[in-house]
């Protein structure tokens, strides 16, 4: 995912990035914004560490690599940025759990069994 906040004070509210088992396990995110001043930009990342009682604050610097767990362990948020702030999100899936999030999908849309297309051919 590329993301793109326009600067007006845009941020992301607190989350989970996997909070219903979809596959995701690993978050990895590399910034791109050279010359950030977080004093006059904003877009702070701050992640809570499930069960601590600190808050790990990530400056959006380029060049910068974050790679954390995408479960309920770090619920984290992106604060009001006030210039154009870029980042690229990639996330590492775990192969069982993703099988099993898209069969659940799967179900519970209604869809059933394989869909295979009939071939007509004309006989004479």
């Amino acid at each position: 995912m590329v993301a793109c906040y326009p600067g007006n004070g845009a941020g992301y509210v607190r989350h989970v990035d996997n909070p219903n088992r979809d596959g995701r396990c690993i978050t990895c995110i590399y910034y791109l914004n050279k010359n950030w001043d977080v004093t006059k930009h904003g877009g702070m990342l701050q992640i809570f560490p499930e069960g601590k009682s600190v808050v790990a604050n990530i400056e959006p610097l380029f060049d910068r690599l974050l790679i954390f767990w995408s479960d309920r362990r770090n619920p984290h948020e992106v604060k009001p940025a006030f210039a154009t702030r870029y980042a690229i999100t990639v996330w590492y899936f775990d192969a069982k759990e993703r099988t099993e999030a898209k069969e659940k999908y799967r179900l519970s849309t209604g869809q059933k069994g394989v869909q295979v297309p009939v071939n007509q051919s004309s006989r004479t």
